[in-house]
């Protein structure tokens, strides 16, 4: 009989956090076209929850100094 590990949803963002708590805030920038390629790399992965995805970028556009708007998403 297989058993399998019942991990909870939020568990991704919580080991992110953890990660990134352990690290120096100042540490590290990235770029506003950076910013926009991990957003959309964070809004194709079908395993993070909305919630996760939102933090995530949020937390990565601390990251970038000064105003940096979104790439408009879509077809052209």
């Amino acid at each position: 009989m297989l058993t399998y590990l019942y991990v909870h949803p939020m568990i991704e963002v919580a080991l992110m956090a953890s990660l990134l708590a352990e690290h120096n805030a100042s540490h590290w920038e990235m770029s506003c076209a950076e910013w926009n390629q991990n957003r959309i790399e964070i809004l194709s992965d079908k395993n993070l929850r909305s919630d996760a995805q939102e933090y995530l970028i949020d937390y990565f556009l601390t990251k970038v100094s000064g105003k940096c708007d979104a790439y408009i998403l879509g077809r052209k």
